[in-house]
C-alpha cells in the first residue's frame, strides 16, 4: 500500500486510526531555506505533478455518472456526480473501479486535490466520499430525505480499504448468506476531520461500497451522502438491472393513441406503453385530475447514457388528433439528463384566467376538460418521452382579452387593443378576419386562447349575426402563428367555421 509523506506529520501515526478526530496535514510548512533566494516572498510553491493520485474520469464528468451492474445480485449502481469543487479550492473526483463479485464488494476510487495556488486546509466531514461514510436511507426519485443517516440500517456504507492514503487499519467487510456485502463491524470515523495540502497536491482513496452491518436486502432508490457543494449531495442510485422501468399499470394501458407531430406512438416513448424493462420514462404523479390542477411530470433516466435534448410541450387530443398548445417559442439549447438523473416539470392547468402562481411558461390558464399529453425531449431510443392525463372540467369559451374595445359600423366590427399606437407606430397592424368556405388547418379553442393566437382570440368572439368582417387594430405580434412573412393571407378553421385572416396596412 502506498504511504505518503503527509502521514509522517500526524502524531505517531495514531491520528489515522479508527475514531480519530485529529487534523491530518501534509509535509510541514516550508522554511526559509526551502525557498530559493531569487523568489520573492509570498510566491506560491510550484504545483507538483501527481498523475497517480488524481482519479481519471472520462467525458463530461461534471454532469455524468459512473455505472456498474453488480455480479452478485440483480442491481445496478449509478454514482453521481463524478466531480465537484468546494469553496476552499478542493476538487473531488470519484468513479467506480470494480463491480461486486463473490470475491469482493463494489469499489470506487476517489481523489481530493488542492487546486488553489496556496496551501489549504480542507475539512473532510461534509465531502463525500472522504466524509459522510453512511448514506441516507433509500428514497424514490423526488421523495424528501428522511434524515436518518448513520442510524438507519438501510443505508449504504463507503468503507475505506487498505488502498487509501489516510487509513492504516481499514474496517473489515464480509459477504452474508444473501450474497450481499456488508460492513463487518460498527461505523466509525476512519478518516481525519481535516487535511492540509500544498498547491496541486492530491490524496487518493479506495472505498468498498457495502451495506449497513444490521441491514437486510438492497432496496432500490436513491442513497444520498449529504455534503458536496451548493446543496448538491453525492448519491448512489440503485435499480434492478433486469427491470429498470416503472412498476404498476397506467390507467391508459392498452389504449392506442395517434402520433404526435409524426413521431408515432412507439417513437414518442409513451408512459402507458412502458413496462419494467423501460429504462427511461416520463411518469405523471396522477393520470386524472379535476380542473384546476397542478400535475408534476418526472422524467427518469435508468440508462447508461446522457439523454436529451429536453424541452417540455403540451398537447390536447381532439377528434383523433393532437393539437400543440405550446410553448411556441422554443430555444436551441440542449438540456441533458445524466444516468440516474431525473427532471421534473409541473403543468398548472386552469379553465379561466386570474392570478396564476408560475411565471415560467408552465401555466395554461384556458384548458377545458379532455385528454392531454405532456411530452419532453428526453428519451431512450426515441426522440421524446410522453405521458397522458385526463383533465375533468367543462369546455372553455373563446373570449377577448380585457384590454380591447370594439365598435360596429354596419357589418364590420373594429376592435382596438392597447398595443395600437394610433396607426403611427412602426409595428401597428390592422388584421382583417372574414368567414371563408374552406381552410387548410384547424385550431381548437385551447390554442386560440393562448397568447400566440390572440389575433383570433380578439376577433372571433365578435362574429355575431350580421357581422361579415372583424378588423383588429393592434401590433404585428397578432399575426404570429397565423400569417407567414411571405404570405398575404391564410385560412384557419375553428369550431367548424373557416376564416380568412389578412394583415392590412396600419391605419388610424
Amino acid at each position: 500500500m502506498r504511504r505518503r509523506a503527509l502521514l509522517a506529520s500526524l502524531a505517531a501515526g495514531s491520528s489515522l486510526l479508527a475514531g480519530c478526530s485529529s487534523v491530518a496535514t501534509t509535509d510541514t510548512e516550508p522554511t526559509d531555506s526551502d525557498t530559493p533566494t531569487d523568489t520573492p516572498p509570498g510566491t506560491p510553491t510550484p504545483t507538483p505533478s501527481t498523475p497517480d493520485d488524481v482519479v481519471e474520469i472520462d467525458g463530461n464528468a461534471l454532469f455524468g455518472a459512473s455505472v456498474v451492474d453488480l455480479g452478485t445480485i440483480d442491481r445496478t449502481y449509478a454514482l453521481s456526480p463524478m466531480r465537484y469543487r468546494t469553496e476552499d479550492g478542493a476538487e473531488i473526483r470519484m468513479r467506480f473501479d470494480a463491480t461486486a463479485t463473490a470475491d469482493h464488494p463494489a469499489r470506487l476510487v476517489a481523489s481530493l486535490q488542492n487546486t488553489e495556488r496556496y496551501r489549504e486546509s480542507v475539512g473532510l466531514d461534509w465531502l463525500p466520499p472522504f466524509g459522510r461514510p453512511a448514506s441516507e436511507p433509500p428514497r424514490d426519485h423526488g421523495e424528501p430525505l428522511m434524515g436518518a443517516g448513520l442510524r438507519d440500517e438501510g443505508s449504504l456504507i463507503l468503507a475505506p480499504t487498505e488502498n487509501h492514503d489516510l487509513v492504516d487499519e481499514p474496517p473489515e467487510v464480509e459477504r452474508d448468506g444473501d450474497g450481499l456485502w456488508r460492513l463487518a463491524g460498527g461505523i466509525d470515523r476512519w478518516l481525519p476531520e481535516t487535511i492540509t495540502l500544498d498547491p496541486g497536491e492530491a490524496i487518493r482513496g479506495e472505498y468498498a461500497v457495502v451495506g449497513h452491518p444490521e441491514g437486510s436486502g438492497r432496496p432500490t432508490g436513491v442513497y444520498e451522502f449529504l455534503g458536496g457543494v451548493d446543496g448538491e449531495d453525492a448519491s448512489i442510485t440503485v435499480w434492478e438491472t433486469s427491470a429498470p422501468g416503472p412498476t404498476g399499470e397506467s390507467r391508459f394501458a392498452g389504449e392506442s393513441v395517434p402520433a404526435i407531430d409524426g413521431d408515432g406512438e412507439a417513437g414518442a416513448g409513451w408512459y402507458h406503453t412502458a413496462d419494467e424493462s423501460s429504462a427511461a420514462y416520463l411518469r405523471p404523479e396522477t393520470e386524472r385530475a379535476e380542473l384546476p390542477a397542478g400535475i408534476t411530470f418526472q422524467f427518469v433516466n435508468h440508462t447508461r447514457e446522457q439523454l436529451g435534448c429536453g424541452h417540455w410541450y403540451v398537447y390536447k387530443l381532439h377528434d383523433g388528433e393532437w393539437y400543440d398548445l405550446g410553448p411556441y417559442v422554443r430555444t436551441a439549447e440542449c438540456r441533458m439528463v445524466p444516468p440516474a438523473g431525473t427532471k421534473s416539470w409541473t403543468l398548472h392547468a386552469y379553465r379561466g384566467g386570474g392570478s396564476l402562481p408560475p411565471e415560467d411558461g408552465r401555466a395554461y390558464p384556458y384548458l377545458g376538460g379532455g385528454r392531454y399529453a405532456v411530452s419532453v425531449g428526453y428519451g431512450d431510443e426515441s426522440s421524446s418521452s410522453t405521458a397522458m392525463v385526463e383533465l375533468v372540467g367543462d369546455p372553455i369559451e373563446i373570449v377577448p382579452t380585457d384590454d380591447v374595445e370594439s365598435e360596429q359600423d354596419g357589418s364590420t366590427v373594429t376592435v382596438t387593443s392597447s398595443e395600437w399606437s394610433g396607426g403611427d407606430g412602426e409595428r401597428d397592424v390592422t388584421l382583417s378576419v372574414t368567414r371563408a368556405d374552406s381552410a387548410d388547418r384547424t385550431l381548437i379553442r385551447e390554442q386560440v386562447m393562448r397568447g400566440w393566437y390572440r389575433g383570433l382570440r380578439n376577433t372571433l368572439p365578435f362574429f355575431a349575426e350580421g357581422v361579415d368582417e372583424v378588423r383588429l387594430r393592434s401590433s404585428e405580434r397578432v399575426t404570429y402563428g397565423l400569417v407567414g412573412y411571405d404570405e398575404s393571407s391564410s385560412r384557419v378553421r375553428v369550431d367548424g367555421q373557416a376564416y380568412e385572416v389578412t394583415p392590412a396596412d396600419s391605419e388610424a
